[in-house]
């Protein structure tokens, strides 16, 4: 259980830090990441090729994808869970291909410069819009 703790920790910080630049100033990501499947691919992708390499069972890796989506969506978080999945079982192209990339480079030290590189050349930074009633 706390080898399992200690994975999610790293892993949501490696998440955190690479979307940083992006995020508002209440962390949120950009709206329209949500439905990205470049990204949320990579993320799964990511998540699943560090598993292995650690060697953690299915329900680690669940627990591990749960924690790493709700740190970067948030209360949006199981929205977008389900659209990955549908993504996945679809076998949608552009998903897969993300998907199977970042599985091939993830590795125990968690390198995700490229994603971020990625991230910050198609996404503009998120904001906050507050409304006066």
């Amino acid at each position: 259980m706390f080898k399992v703790m200690t994975h999610k920790r790293k892993l949501k910080k490696a998440f955190s830090d690479c979307f940083q630049p992006l995020k508002s100033i209440f962390d949120n990501v950009p709206i329209p990441m949500q439905t990205d499947r470049y990204i949320t691919a990579a993320i799964l992708g990511t998540c699943r090729g560090y598993a292995e390499g650690a060697e953690l069972n299915e329900k680690a890796f669940a627990s591990i994808v749960d924690a790493v989506f709700e740190e970067v969506y948030r209360q949006d978080s199981l929205d977008v869970q389900t659209r990955t999945e549908t993504w996945l079982t679809e076998a949608d192209e552009v998903f897969m291909e993300s998907y199977y990339h970042a599985k091939a480079i993830a590795t125990p030290d968690i390198d995700l410069a490229w994603l971020q590189v990625y991230a910050q050349a198609h996404f503009d930074a998120a904001f906050e819009v507050h409304h006066s009633t």
